[in-house]
């Protein structure tokens, strides 16, 4: 997810159960030019593995010389993104958009997979567009055929962008269309909603993503949940406020107090959901300009009330995930 994952979100997420956690996608040309930003974003450390890079892009050969360079820098899975749907990737016709070109993705893995020892896998929606099902899977049997290890599908089209509710039926199809392991993605926000969807879907695990926003319970809960576990009870609001904290001083950690700061403002609204105060907050968290204006607002949710109506109550979601 496109400025949500970077070191200090992955290693909340493992702390919970996180299996494979992937950096935040990046573009080709930026990895074999070792753009300054681009390095940054892929910034890792020796307890975080497995871990999957994911590549943006349309170039056959510059895709396999930038997976090459991941591998390098310790990737232990390339993925190609298929699923970007923001406006600014579609007109590069890279993500989403190359779901409307199945002879490109071939010739994409024609170099990309034999570039690398590691396995490669890929990240689609289900079409760019309704009625788009003879392409999508079309797709799907090309990188079969083409040596990739995995496929991750998104139940959504492209001009869907986020809205409805992601297709099992069209996960499905996805599943039945392949020999590899097919995972599936979209609208997991609990246990439940993971084991609906490889029941509904058939497929071989989840990838959880937006639902994870301030959520990392939510490894443990799908876990349980796919494995006939005891669910685990739900976080306190005291639960969710340290690690909240916690965050933030992984975000001190790798960038320093000044860019923590700027950091953490996105952070914050994925926590203080469903609470009363929870819209205050976030908008105090875009005005922070030190540590002690963050421990403020922490100590603040740690304080509040469950919000069971109204807008206090609903989710924030990343407008950037891919």
């Amino acid at each position: 997810m496109a400025g949500c994952t970077d070191l200090a979100y992955r290693r909340i997420a493992r702390r919970f159960g996180c299996e494979l956690a992937f950096c935040e996608m990046v573009k080709d040309r930026p990895v074999v030019e070792w753009n300054d930003r681009t390095r940054a974003m892929l910034a890792t450390a020796d307890w975080d593995h497995p871990l999957g890079m994911q590549l943006l892009g349309r170039d056959p050969g510059l895709l396999a010389e930038a997976a090459r360079r991941l591998e390098g820098l310790g990737a232990d899975v390339i993925d190609l993104n298929l699923g970007c749907p923001v406006n600014k990737v579609v007109k590069d016709q890279c993500g989403s958009a190359l779901l409307k070109e199945p002879d490109q993705i071939a010739r994409i893995f024609e170099k990309l997979v034999p570039a690398v020892k590691v396995p490669v896998t890929m990240k689609m929606r289900t079409g760019f567009d309704a009625g788009d099902d003879g392409r999508f899977l079309e797709i799907a049997r090309i990188a079969d055929r083409s040596g990739v290890a995995a496929i991750t599908a998104h139940g959504r089209t492209r001009t869907q962008l986020y809205s409805g509710l992601s297709n099992h039926e069209a996960i499905r199809k996805v599943k039945e269309a392949v020999t590899i392991p097919v995972i599936g993605n979209g609208d997991i926000r609990t246990g439940d909603d993971a084991r609906r969807m490889v029941e509904a879907t058939g497929c071989d695990g989840v990838m959880l993503a937006r639902g994870a926003l301030g959520n990392p319970w939510l490894y443990r809960g799908a876990q349980a949940a796919l494995t006939g576990g005891e669910i685990p009870a739900p976080p306190t609001i005291e639960d969710r406020a340290a690690i909240l904290g916690e965050h933030f001083g992984y975000l001190r950690e790798l960038y320093g107090d000044r860019m923590a700061c700027l950091r953490v403002r996105r952070v914050v609204s994925w926590y203080v959901v469903a609470v009363v105060g929870g819209s205050d907050m976030r908008v105090r968290a875009f005005k922070v300009e030190s540590p002690a204006d963050v421990e403020s607002i922490i100590a603040d949710f740690a304080k509040s009330q469950p919000a069971l109506t109204g807008k206090e109550a609903l989710p924030v979601e990343a407008e950037e995930a891919a």
